[in-house]
């Protein structure tokens, strides 16, 4: 799996915010309609830290990732963000060969 990684730091002026936060629903439809795209997952800091949010598009291989990308849905997505103070910046990343198997608890 690859994903779309996307960092941003949420508008805090009012208008910005609120009208942030009427488009996020409609921006993530619009990131799932990618082709190739499987899911969305949306984090945010606990401590304020910036970049104060970070999503994750996933996709089933690098290359799909990387044509999301330079899909139109997604430039849209950027466009968006942008015009409510919210710059983004994209990385595709993927998981690292490193990464161990989650735990988990054995059977009783």
């Amino acid at each position: 799996m690859a994903y779309v990684m996307i960092q941003y730091d949420r508008p805090t002026d009012t208008k910005n915010w609120n009208d942030y936060n009427g488009r996020v629903r409609d921006w993530i439809a619009q990131l799932l309609a990618i082709p190739g795209a499987v899911s969305f997952m949306a984090y945010r800091t606990v401590d304020g830290a910036s970049p104060n949010t970070t999503t994750l598009l996933e996709f089933r291989t690098a290359d799909e990732a990387r044509r999301g990308t330079a899909s139109e849905e997604l430039k849209d997505v950027l466009q968006g963000l942008k015009a409510v103070g919210a710059y983004a910046k994209i990385q595709i990343v993927e998981r690292s060969p490193f990464t161990p198997e989650p735990l988990r608890p054995e059977a009783a």
